[in-house]
């Protein structure tokens, strides 16, 4: 029996020891979650109510053929119309069309998802929104009076952005605010498309952390993740296992047969 304990001494304490850090993470990362409310990450209570200009449904739009067909005459790459939306943008009714376009030719040739603004009464195809119109939209969409530092136009990002997996191209609005706001603007879209403050960053990093995705932050399926979830039900387990072995009053209790055998 006491060799059994050794044993289980030294396997206990070399799995406490490579999977502790990550415990630390789990643990401290999951406190940040319970006590930051998601709201608040999200930067919901920064965000300005809004007045509509107009009803929607007192609006005697186009038909949306027609907005289709003026959409294929500006962009004749189309595939396919996926969704169409009536909604305000820029105090102007708009549909907006979701689609898929084609770009490149040959085998390099690939299908690649847009947004497309048409005017809901003229039938007019929009162009995409100029750095000074994201500056409107961000400046209407965030309720704290603040400056705007910079408005910088976005191409590409990388699969860790704190913009990643958005409409793109897009605007980072950057204001001068304790809560370290970036408004992100779709250029195609006209709205705003993610909200960026140091909670939220805080709370990326500290999920990566905790899903241990140090690339994407959004694989829960990772194998890294799934082995040491392992290893921490062993070391847990293990640590139930020692103290069930090591308790005095445990031992006492084991049958008169196996205390002869350990004498």
């Amino acid at each position: 029996m006491q060799f059994k304990t050794i044993w289980f001494r030294k396997a206990h304490r070399y799995l406490g020891v490579s999977i502790g850090i990550q415990l630390l993470f789990w643990t401290a990362s999951g406190l940040f979650f319970a006590w930051n409310s998601i709201n608040y990450v999200h930067g919901d209570p920064f965000v300005a109510p809004q007045k509509p200009a107009f009803l929607l449904d007192t609006l005697r739009p186009v038909p949306v053929s027609t907005a289709v067909s003026a959409l294929r005459q500006v962009v004749p790459t189309v595939k396919r119309i996926k969704a169409i939306n009536l909604r305000e943008v820029m105090k102007e009714p708009m549909y907006e069309l979701e689609y898929d376009a084609q770009e490149g030719t040959g085998n390099a040739a690939r299908t690649v998802p847009h947004f497309g603004l048409v005017h809901a009464t003229r039938g007019v195809v929009q162009p995409m929104l100029t750095a000074e119109e994201a500056r409107i939209v961000a400046i209407n969409d965030f309720a704290p009076k603040a400056n705007i530092l910079s408005v910088e136009r976005i191409e590409s990002v990388t699969p860790s952005s704190e913009y990643r997996e958005k409409p793109l191209p897009a605007y980072r609005i950057t204001f001068d605010h304790e809560s370290g706001t970036h408004l992100y603007v779709s250029a195609e879209r006209g709205v705003v498309t993610a909200r960026r403050n140091t909670r939220w960053r805080m709370w990326d990093f500290l999920w990566m952390l905790h899903i241990m995705d140090f690339e994407t932050r959004d694989n829960l399926h990772n194998w890294l993740l799934r082995g040491f979830s392992v290893f921490g039900v062993i070391t847990v387990a293990s640590g139930f296992l020692l103290w069930g072995m090591t308790t005095p009053l445990l031992r006492r209790k084991a049958p008169a047969s196996a205390k002869r055998i350990n004498l």
